[in-house]
C-alpha cells in the first residue's frame, strides 16, 4: 500500500509498505480520507516533536519512520478476530487515543492521560495510507447520511466537543474563541450548540472571520477589534475564553479577556512555552483548564452525531481534497503559504 511516512524534519516520503497484521482486538480499515492536522505540519517543519526517534515507543514498539495521520475515516475490511467492534463493510471513524489499559488513568477511562499514551500517526503508524490497523472497540460507526468527506472532521470536532465539556457553566454564557482554524471554527459552533448566549471568534485572517460568520451565528473580529467587542458585551464581560491558536502571547491575552471568576480553556498547542500572568489569574480567581485529545465513546461519538444532525455545520471546512501521492508536493506547500484561504485539507487515500 501507499503511505506517507515521516523520516525526519522536512522529510516525508510517499512509500510502498506492507500493513502489519491486526492483533486479536484490532480491525483493518480501508482509509478513505485523512485530514492534515497542525501537528502533522509541525512535525514536518520542526520535528521530531512527538514522533519517537532513537528508541521505540513503549506501547507501540514503533519509532520513525512511521506513517502520519490521525484524522481518519474509512471502511472496515477485516473484522477483529475476537469479535469486538463493527462488522466488515461498516464505515467508521477510528479513535486514535490508545492507553496501556492498566495504569491508574486507563482504569478510570482517562486514556489520554496515560503515561504511555499512543496516538497512531504520532507514536504508531497512522491513517495517511491506503490501509490502517485500529482498535476494534473504539471505532465509531458513521451514521447513514453523513458523507465520508464530512466525517473526516470527526477527530477535530471531538477535540472541540471535549473542550466545551470542560466548562461546567456554558449555558447562557458569553464565550470567545481565539484562533479561527478548523478546531477554532468547530469550537465556536460547539459552544453555541451547548447553549452559550453569544460567541465571538478572533482571528487576523479576514477569510477565516468571514467563514465563521457565514456558517454560524458567531460574531468574528480581528485582534484589534477586541476592545469594541468586550465593550459591547457590557458587565460582567467574557465568561469563558477558548484559546485555540497556540500562538505566542495568546494565553496571556485569553486570561486578560476572561472576566474575574471566568474560565480559560487552553486548546491550542504551540511548540513554545508561554508565560502566565499570575496576578490576573490568582487575584481575579480565574480558572485555567487544559484540554487535549478525546474519548471515543463520549467525545468522538458525540462529535459524529453533531456532524450528522447538522449542529456542527462543518462540510465546507474541508477546503481542499488532495490525492495521497500529492501530499508532499501540493498539500504541504499549500499549508505553508502566508495567510492561505485554507482550513482543512483532506487527503484522498482511496
Amino acid at each position: 500500500m501507499l503511505a506517507a511516512r515521516w523520516h525526519d524534519r522536512e522529510d516525508i516520503r510517499i512509500e510502498d509498505v506492507t500493513p502489519r497484521e491486526p492483533r486479536n482486538d484490532e480491525v483493518l480499515v480501508k482509509v478513505h480520507w485523512c485530514g492534515i492536522c497542525g501537528t502533522d505540519l509541525e512535525e514536518y517543519r520542526a520535528g521530531p516533536l512527538i514522533i519517537p526517534t532513537g528508541q521505540p515507543h513503549p506501547l507501540s514498539g514503533r519509532m520513525a519512520p512511521l506513517t502520519l495521520g490521525h484524522e481518519i475515516v474509512g471502511e472496515i475490511v477485516r473484522a477483529a478476530p475476537d469479535g469486538t467492534g463493527p462488522a466488515v463493510g461498516t464505515y467508521v471513524v477510528p479513535d486514535v487515543v490508545n492507553g496501556c489499559g492498566q495504569c491508574w488513568w486507563c482504569l478510570r477511562h482517562q486514556e489520554g492521560l496515560c503515561p504511555s499514551v499512543c496516538v497512531p500517526g504520532q507514536q504508531d503508524d497512522g491513517g495517511m495510507a491506503e490501509y490502517m490497523v485500529a482498535k476494534a472497540r473504539t471505532c465509531v460507526p458513521v451514521p447513514a447520511g453523513l458523507s465520508m468527506q464530512t466525517a473526516v472532521l470527526a477527530e477535530p470536532a471531538a477535540v472541540a466537543v471535549r473542550a466545551v465539556r470542560k466548562v461546567s457553566e456554558i449555558f447562557g454564557a458569553t464565550a470567545m474563541v481565539i484562533g479561527g482554524g478548523t478546531i477554532g471554527q468547530l469550537t465556536a459552533q460547539a459552544v453555541l450548540a451547548a447553549g452559550a448566549a453569544a460567541c465571538c471568534l478572533v482571528d487576523p485572517s479576514d477569510y477565516r472571520r468571514r467563514f465563521a460568520e457565514a456558517h454560524s451565528p458567531v460574531r468574528a473580529c480581528p485582534p484589534d477589534g477586541l476592545p469594541d467587542v468586550v465593550a459591547d458585551l457590557g458587565a460582567p464581560g467574557v465568561d469563558v475564553v477558548f484559546e485555540c491558536s497556540g500562538a505566542a502571547g495568546q494565553l496571556t491575552r485569553s486570561i486578560d479577556l476572561a472576566r474575574p471568576g471566568g474560565t480559560v480553556v487552553a486548546v491550542g498547542l504551540g511548540s513554545q512555552t508561554q508565560p502566565i500572568p499570575l496576578p490576573a489569574l490568582v487575584l481575579g480567581e480565574r480558572q485555567l483548564i487544559g484540554s487535549a485529545a478525546h474519548l471515543w465513546d463520549t467525545d468522538v461519538a458525540h462529535a459524529v452525531r453533531m456532524l450528522a444532525d447538522g449542529r456542527l455545520n462543518a462540510a465546507d471546512l474541508v477546503t481542499h481534497q488532495i490525492p495521497l501521492p500529492d501530499l508532499v508536493t501540493v498539500a504541504l506547500p499549500l499549508l505553508s503559504q502566508p495567510d492561505p484561504e485554507v482550513l482543512k485539507i483532506a487527503i484522498d487515500c482511496r
